[in-house]
């Protein structure tokens, strides 16, 4: 019988143990009353691996994530109480304070010398403008929502100088705000997030280059019809899923669903490739509609970025909890795995 992963994942002191196959099983989410109880007196979660599994097979209500989402993106210690999670979140703000400071403080004499800076600007600003403005937080060309986001972005962008801003990350930070409703809340965890997904935006893509292999590999295994067409198409080099795993499917369903499918995938449930798993089980769905219409390359990347907005996520969650499965009982399909956004590998 296939396990959830073939090895043991540990992180923050804790031991990620092999959970063996079992059938899809929707739950209601975790809401408010069932949230408080799987704490001990001192604000320390009795069961991780409960959340885990509720936040995977259920959701975790609005009310619920902002503190939720802070385990399973490793922002609090698994085992760490109330008290200790008040004095990391104080330590937190002050970091985060220390991050605008710095951009702040460069004077207009500086910036005209510091071209870098700039640009990362520019092209943060001109990013956050087109991200989410239907959501209520963005909507207002000077709404307070989009000036949080922007400084979110620029004082990652001097957290981390070697990566500084990418196109596509505005797209990771927003509903992080939107959940979080606190800047330095959201920092910290896009920060998090970004610790997972930073090999996305390499300049050299090499990230995205072994995360399509991998799903290359899954594809070859267990869609070898599809494969072999697309292969014979000079396509099987997967480039029409870019965006879907760049921004962890972001794009592709509605923000509501987004968040749903997000902390599914931060989980682990299934492991740390569910993404890529997702991806192969929207192209097993469609498979029969691709090659029946002899589609190209061009035709393919034409009919997935039609997908956008048409795809049920509850369903996408449930066929890839069967190909995950199905793709435990092959190791090797895991070789070239990569950092993701369903955590480290």
């Amino acid at each position: 019988q296939g396990v959830a992963w073939e090895e043991p994942l540990e992180e923050e002191g804790c031991v990620f143990v092999e959970h063996e196959a079992e059938p899809w099983q929707t739950q209601n989410a975790v809401g408010m009353e069932e949230w408080k109880s799987w704490f001990d007196a001192s604000g320390r979660l009795k069961s991780y691996d409960k959340l885990r599994n509720r936040a995977y097979y259920g959701g975790l209500a609005p009310l619920v994530r902002r503190e939720a989402w802070k385990f399973l993106l490793g922002c609090y210690p698994s085992d760490s109480t109330r008290k200790e999670r008040d004095a990391l979140t104080a330590a937190k703000a002050k970091e985060y304070e220390s991050y605008r400071v710095q951009w702040q403080s460069i004077t207009s004499t500086q910036e005209a010398r510091f071209g870098k800076f700039r640009d990362r600007r520019h092209r943060i600003e001109k990013d956050v403008v087109r991200t989410d403005r239907a959501h209520p937080m963005f909507s207002g060309d000077e709404s307070e929502g989009l000036k949080r986001l922007h400084r979110i972005l620029l004082s990652y962008s001097f957290y981390n100088f070697d990566l500084a801003y990418c196109q596509g990350m505005s797209d990771l930070a927003a509903p992080l705000l939107i959940v979080m409703e606190d800047e330095v809340e959201a920092f910290w965890c896009f920060q998090m997030l970004m610790d997972q997904m930073e090999p996305n935006f390499h300049k050299d893509q090499n990230g995205m280059h072994t995360q399509l292999q991998t799903l290359r590999n899954i594809c070859q295994e267990l869609e070898p019809e599809l494969f072999q067409y697309l292969e014979e198409r000079d396509c099987s080099n997967l480039y029409f899923c870019f965006r879907w795993l760049l921004i962890a499917f972001k794009r592709e369903f509605s923000l509501p669903d987004v968040l749903r499918v997000w902390e599914a995938l931060w989980s682990r449930w299934r492991g740390p490739n569910l993404h890529l798993i997702m991806a192969a089980a929207i192209l097993r769905k469609h498979r029969d509609t691709i090659i029946s219409q002899d589609m190209s390359f061009d035709g393919v990347l034409k009919f997935v970025n039609e997908l956008s907005g048409q795809l049920d996520h509850l369903e996408v969650l449930k066929a890839a909890d069967t190909l995950a499965q199905e793709a435990n009982r092959v190791p090797s399909i895991y070789a070239h795995a990569a950092a993701s956004p369903s955590g480290k590998s």
